[in-house]
């Protein structure tokens, strides 16, 4: 099969909640597919975000700096889009509560440009955040206090015209949401890969004749205790079969998944792609590499104990921590000597090319790119043992080591192994960690989403019957 033709024909759509300014691994990963769906030549990705607080010109500056996007990737926010495009609905009545903020508001800025203005109730929460056009025109008003009768607050959302006077109401975001991709498909065959927790759930009730939706999860669904479902997942997860296909990043989060819900939701499993770069197997064997944003989940103070210890055995052991996040500033105080902070470096996986060990130390992962990107490189992991993730990618011993997760003492003890091993046996298991690293090459991985896409398609046609046999039995019951 030509490369070109690995995706099925269609208009593709990517719906997450939005871009944080120092984002990690869920987005880099959505960013990456996009382009390498973008790449085929075929047609263009439109990566569309929500978040009403979204910074345009902040997004945009760090993606440029990431060498996120391409000539193929188009970013799109709601907010920004409406105030250069028009989006009929319901009439404004009486009950919209349309009542515009006035200067007096808290503004916001993107660049020098207002962009908002912000009311806040007694407690803190928004309760209106009003969305302004370069010229100072209103776009929308989004207000989530209207007194209603049922003596409830509601949410409406009032669109405005180029003069700024309200033009159409929408009774809750879910329903402007479901107007703009409506806008967007066009009513095409289209593609929607929902990448967020939080647009998935207004994406599981998102149904229209020609548009798959694919729900892909990047994280664990499990609890650090491995127990239970997250809470923040449960609601998404007790509606798994809404969607077109639900895409995990391993087979077996997949098959964890198929015991807990059932057989009827469609589950498959993609993996990341991973480029295997031209690297030198010969290096130094001392050095030691985080690559993570520093975060709690991460526990980058277990790498940074684990080299410490291991240090009175091995005095030239370094740590070299790539990343940034609100843990950075006590991980700083806590570190000893070897360990050098050097912040987030767009460029920092390929450092993994002239390193000799990674260490990963996550409470949960779902893939661990960076575990793969490591051995595609000769890069041998050191890994906690969490539920998924690096048990998939290592082999013990073979192509890497894995360790109980939270035993910092094992952790040393596999850094001491590791930086003593002789010359042959390195280069032994960084050759195999390396072809392991290849059946995640962008062509396998490719059709791999060729293939999960035409399943996904096939069975929303097969669903679309039976959506328009239960929608003519509500009509004539409600004509009988």
């Amino acid at each position: 099969m030509a490369r070109g033709s690995l995706l099925p024909a269609g208009r593709q759509f990517v719906l997450t909640w939005g871009v944080p300014r120092e984002y990690g691994g869920l987005t880099a990963a959505l960013f990456q597919r996009s382009r390498l769906f973008a790449g085929l030549g075929r047609t263009a990705v439109h990566v569309l975000t929500c978040d009403d607080r979204d910074d345009r010109v902040a997004v945009t500056a760090e993606l440029a700096r990431r060498g996120a996007l391409t000539d193929g990737v188009r970013l799109t926010n709601l907010w920004d889009w409406l105030r250069e495009n028009d989006l009929r609905g319901r009439a404004v009545g009486a009950g919209a509560g349309f009542s515009p903020l006035g200067g007096d508001a808290d503004a916001e800025y993107s660049g020098e440009t207002l962009v908002r203005r912000i009311r806040t109730d007694a407690r803190g929460a928004v309760a209106q955040i009003d969305h302004l056009r370069p010229d100072g025109t209103l776009a929308a008003s989004d207000r989530r206090d209207v007194p209603h009768a049922s003596g409830r607050r509601r949410r409406v959302i009032v669109t405005c015209d180029a003069t700024g006077a309200p033009r159409s109401a929408w009774r809750g975001v879910r329903e402007l949401y479901a107007a703009w991709l409506d806008r967007l498909t066009a009513g095409e065959p289209s593609f929607l890969l929902v990448d967020s927790k939080a647009m998935a759930r207004f994406a599981a009730g998102y149904r229209r004749p020609g548009v798959t939706v694919l729900h892909v999860v990047h994280g664990s669904h499990l609890t650090d205790d491995g127990t239970s479902i997250r809470p923040s997942r449960a609601e998404v997860f007790s509606r798994l079969s809404a969607f077109d296909a639900v895409v995990f990043c391993t087979a077996r989060q997949a098959g964890d998944v198929r015991r807990e819900v059932g057989v009827l939701p469609l589950l498959a499993a993609v993996p990341h792609p991973v480029t295997i770069p031209e690297a030198d197997l010969v290096r130094p064997r001392s050095g030691a590499t985080v690559i993570a944003r520093l975060e709690p989940i991460k526990r980058v103070e277990d790498a940074i104990e684990a080299v410490a210890r291991a240090r009175a055995r091995l005095d030239d052991l370094t740590l070299d921590v790539y990343g940034d996040g609100p843990a950075r500033l006590p991980l700083e105080q806590r570190a000893g000597e070897g360990v050098r902070f050097h912040g987030f470096q767009p460029g920092a996986r390929d450092t993994l090319a002239s390193t000799g060990f990674l260490l990963l130390t996550s409470r949960s992962e779902a893939f661990s790119l960076v575990v793969a990107e490591a051995m595609a490189a000769g890069c041998l992991p050191i890994a906690y043992d969490v539920a998924y993730g690096p048990r998939e990618l290592i082999a013990h011993g073979s192509t890497g080591w894995l360790v109980p997760p939270g035993d910092v003492d094992a952790l040393a003890d596999a850094l001491v192994a590791a930086s003593s091993l002789d010359a042959a046996s390195l280069q032994r298991m960084r050759r195999r960690a390396r072809g392991r690293a290849r059946a995640y090459d962008e062509n396998a991985v490719l059709a791999r989403w060729g293939l999960t896409l035409r399943r996904a398609r096939r069975r929303h046609r097969v669903r679309q019957s039976t959506w328009r046999v239960r929608e003519t039995l509500r009509r004539r019951l409600r004509i009988g």
